[in-house]
């Protein structure tokens, strides 16, 4: 089965505007091609107190195919938890994780149009975004091809640099098959769409990581991002 067949099928909790659940379960490929609000988790890995992972997505993905992207992404499928939702990490980099080890650092609010798209598509979601240490090597996770394509390793102002400005950076790389594979990171390589909330994201890392503490980051106003008037 190609990898959207089956994933467009999984069941979705809807949400309100305001996040909470509606009550109503509908499956993803539904929910995105009715514009319903729904919950992502976005899980930024960092190394060494310095690096942060990207993936490039695979190239059977159904949006935004091999562009770079949050080192961990995924829905919660109906009825889940946190603890559910980590699944996503070891699904796609063989990174086991519990909720004890996640710091949470707010929830984006986040609204992509996709008018090209056969059905077109409206993906509105309510992106809850973590971040964690891990500080193995690159080589040692275990990619799910059929979700990511490559995974890199970008000093993390290079990161913020690279999405806010289009900037180029060197990046070491493991690809799915575990094969090197470093490269100049470009603008043209950033998503479509998105890319703010990454920046945000990133940069709430970052303040993470010179010691601010998790909970006071996490309560500042994360803001609402929707694609500009075409």
């Amino acid at each position: 089965m190609h990898h959207s067949a089956a994933t467009n099928l999984e069941p979705l909790d809807v949400l309100g505007p305001d996040g909470r659940s509606t009550g109503v379960v509908k499956a993803r490929g539904k929910v995105h091609e009715d514009g319903d609000w729904h919950r992502a988790i976005h899980i930024w890995v960092v190394q060494q107190e310095r690096y942060v992972l990207l993936q490039r997505r695979s190239r059977d993905k159904e949006l935004e195919p091999l562009r770079l992207d949050v080192s961990v992404g995924g829905h919660l499928r109906a009825g889940e938890t946190l603890l559910d939702a980590l699944r996503e990490a070891e699904e796609e980099l063989g990174l086991e994780l519990r909720p004890g080890q996640v710091e949470y650092l707010g929830t984006a609010v986040s609204e992509r149009r996709y008018p090209g798209h056969e059905p077109p598509l409206l993906d509105r979601e309510h992106q809850d975004v973590y971040v964690v240490r891990d500080d193995r090597p690159l080589q040692a996770y275990r990619l799910q091809a059929s979700e990511v394509d490559t995974l890199y390793e970008v000093p993390l102002e290079k990161a913020i640099a690279l999405f806010e400005a289009g900037e180029p950076v060197a990046a070491a790389g493991y690809d799915s098959m575990r094969r090197p594979s470093d490269a100049l990171l470009y603008a043209a390589d950033l998503p479509s769409q998105g890319r703010e909330v990454h920046l945000e994201a990133l940069r709430r890392v970052a303040a993470y990581l010179r010691g601010e503490g998790a909970p006071d980051i996490a309560r500042r106003p994360f803001g609402v991002y929707t694609p500009a008037d075409v």
